[in-house]
Parts: C-alpha cells; structure tokens; sequence
C-alpha cells in the first residue's frame, strides 16, 4: 500500500541528482542518460568519498578539525576504469584507480566495448595494473581469471610447455602459488 509516509522514505532515500565526475554535470537520478551511463559500466555510489583518497585531516587548535572530503558526501556515477585511466578527473576529484578499486570497483566489469575493464587496460597499456591486480589478487573473480589465463597460456598450440604435460605444470604453478601479479599480468599481454 502506497502511503505519504512511504513517498517521504522514497524521496529521502533517492537523490534527485547525481554527479557524473566524466563530464562534472549533475544528471538525473534515475533518467535516461542515468540508465544509459550505467549500461557502459559506469558505477553508482551512493558516497563519493569512499571512492577517493584518504586526505588527512587538517587541525585548526582550538577551533576544531576540517574534514577535506565532506564536500563529497555526495552520490556519483564513477566511470568505467579504463576512462578512468585515460581522463584527468583525477585533477577535480581525489580519485585514482588504486582508490577506486579499494571503495569497489571491478576490474572485471564490462564496460561498453563488451570487454572486461581488465582487458581494456592491457589493451592500452595502463602502467600500475600489477598493482590493482595486486589489490584484488585474493578475490574469487582474480583467482578464476589467473586460472584461466595460466590454462590457456601452457595450452596454446605454439607453447613449448605442451611437451611438459601442462596439466601437471598448471598444478605446480597453483600449488606453489609463485606467480604473482606481474607474472600472469605479462602472460595475458602474451596471449592477447
């Protein structure tokens, strides 16, 4: 049953406008290009300062303390990582991609091209990604990525390793768990 009490929680609760940190413009909550925007792999957060960086927080004595990102407690739309890379959003917003992947952001969101973010930033080549894969190295979705990555790299056809049963060389790789991020991130460039 619809009631006034439950339209007043819904209003509370929904924002009118959110931030898109692509284009700095307030967009509609739940408009058009809101739907659109979050179907190329743009992320809703509800706080914006969960996705930025730690800013230390600045002691006037006796005159009390000023939290530098209380002007971000407010929602946004975060833009797929690979626009994230290649845009200087980083100039109006303490945002970087280590600081997006810490608040929550996936690596292996599709974005709009249909590929996962992770590929996109070995397409073009993103220096810190053994960084952000180190970040995120433990997470189910990595480990099934490094798994699949390993399997098809000791598999191809052109590999020295299928003389070498490459099943029981992907065993030990696992097992003894001595490839890091780097490593599996420098197979993958191999394999694409």
């Amino acid at each position: 049953m619809y009631t006034e009490e439950s339209k007043h929680n819904k209003e509370f609760n929904e924002p009118e406008e959110v931030l898109n940190l692509s284009t700095n413009c307030w967009i509609k909550f739940d408009g058009k290009l809101y739907k659109k925007l979050l179907r190329e792999g743009y992320k809703y957060a509800k706080d914006l300062s969960h996705y930025l960086e730690e800013v230390p927080l600045i002691n006037i004595g006796e005159y009390g303390t000023i939290y530098p990102l209380a002007d971000f407690f407010h929602t946004a739309l975060i833009p797929p990582l690979s626009i994230l890379a290649r845009r200087d959003i980083y100039r109006r917003y303490p945002i970087t991609m280590i600081s997006a992947i810490e608040g929550g952001m996936d690596l292996f969101a599709i974005e709009k091209n249909g590929k996962m973010s992770l590929e996109n930033l070995i397409k073009m080549n993103y220096s810190n990604l053994s960084v952000l894969l180190e970040i995120c190295w433990h997470d189910n979705k990595t480990k099934v990525w490094r798994d699949e990555i390993l399997t098809r790299f000791l598999h191809n056809s052109d590999s020295v390793f299928l003389k070498y049963r490459p099943n029981a060389l992907y065993d030990t790789f696992i097992k003894t768990n001595v490839l890091g991020p780097e490593h599996i991130l420098t197979l993958a460039q191999v394999i694409h």
